[in-house]
């Protein structure tokens, strides 16, 4: 299991990153070609709402980033935070790793969201599809209520030891 685990979190974290620097790539040999002023923003129909100064694309790149640098920081830092809870040993490394698993999944929507779709519709100067935002949303809904549930039946099953 640890193997498996171990695996799908570099396939994850390199895919997640793998989209931020291409798409990152990208904006910077196109630089020079985008407009000076371009749409930046997206209204809720998909249409530009905000068109100004093309420096603004490098929105979606900082947010891409912040959840990147968050989530990894974040899976380094939930190996050392004592959680409290009582609960056994193995129980408490199910919890951890479900949490990073979690982490691994967000930071992949979010590269793909902000550096893949939003990134692309802002070079393209073309409308964003409202459905892909949405679709996101859920799956990270789902995703978060399975942790929690997870959370719920990994401490049921595993009780602390007694000592």
């Amino acid at each position: 299991m640890g193997r498996i685990i171990k695996t799908i979190h570099i396939a994850l974290t390199i895919i997640s990153w793998g989209i931020f620097m291409s798409s990152l790539i990208r904006i910077i040999i196109v630089w020079d070609s985008l407009p000076d002023k371009i749409g930046v923003h997206f209204a809720s129909n998909g249409e530009f709402d905000v068109i100004d100064n093309k420096n603004y694309a490098t929105y979606p790149y900082l947010v891409s980033i912040v959840v990147l640098v968050f989530c990894e920081t974040s899976a380094l830092l939930s190996k050392k935070i004592k959680m409290g809870m009582k609960i056994s040993e193995k129980g408490d490394i199910k919890i951890r790793t479900a949490f990073r698993m979690v982490l691994d999944i967000l930071k992949l929507a979010f590269s793909f969201f902000f550096s893949g779709v939003w990134a692309d519709c802002v070079i393209r100067q073309r409308p964003l599809n409202t459905n892909i935002p949405v679709a996101i949303m859920l799956i990270m809904f789902f995703i978060f209520f399975v942790f929690i549930i997870a959370s719920v039946v990994i401490k049921i099953k595993n009780p602390p030891e007694s000592s």
